[in-house]
């Protein structure tokens, strides 16, 4: 049995211990918030299942792969050679932090619609793919369904819910450029663009499409 001078000693050694937990560990949680329940793309970086990359997770539009098959085979092909994985759209410094799309590097809607898509199936959560578009400057409203709750999936990537997020034309036009000759005569043309990014029934991402509102088109 141990004496009351050894208990006193042990609890007075104790002490500065349980002092230092209860002041260090809340902060240290303050300053660096777990990944997966930080949500604010400014604090830390998006959280994601993986990095995507055209062999496991292939582009595709409207839930169909793209590839030699499709109708849409020649409009895609560059774009997805060009950016063949959620890596080769992100600045050559932070290429696992998904918050950094080398917006620079990509030159037409094509390119956009599939560094996307590239990023989209690395979140994977929808929740946190509408984050990812906010803070891209992207307006964006609730997923809706795209078909009736009766409606059957006819595949694994049948497209049964879709995101419309909406960016401003001048906040477009800091990505692509206007012509050539909408430069020269001085019109803008466009109004504003708008993605359409499709999920399966089982939240898989079905396909990135989008689409240039001009003041000619509603």
């Amino acid at each position: 049995m141990r004496s009351r001078p050894n208990r006193l000693i042990s609890a007075i050694l104790a002490a500065p211990l349980a002092v230092l937990l209860t002041v260090v560990t809340p902060n240290a949680y303050a300053v660096e918030p777990k990944i997966e329940q930080c949500l604010d793309p400014t604090i830390c970086p998006i959280p994601y299942v993986r990095l995507a990359k055209q062999e496991t997770e292939p582009f595709l539009f409207i839930g169909k792969v793209v590839d030699d098959k499709h109708p849409k085979f020649g409009e895609y092909i560059s774009a997805t050679r060009r950016f063949p994985d959620a890596r080769s759209c992100l600045k050559q410094v932070e290429r696992e932090d998904l918050r950094r799309i080398d917006w620079k590097a990509i030159d037409n809607i094509r390119e956009i619609e599939v560094c996307v898509f590239r990023i989209a199936s690395s979140i994977e959560d929808v929740e946190v793919i509408k984050h990812w578009l906010m803070y891209h400057g992207f307006t964006v409203k609730d997923l809706k369904r795209t078909h009736r709750e009766t409606y059957t999936p006819k595949f694994d990537t049948d497209p049964i819910f879709q995101l419309r997020p909406r960016l401003a034309i001048e906040k477009f036009r800091k990505i692509v450029q206007r012509t050539w000759l909408t430069r020269i005569i001085g019109l803008e043309l466009g109004r504003e663009y708008y993605l359409f990014i499709d999920f399966s029934q089982s939240g898989r991402v079905a396909g990135v499409s989008s689409w240039l509102a001009s003041k000619w088109n509603t």
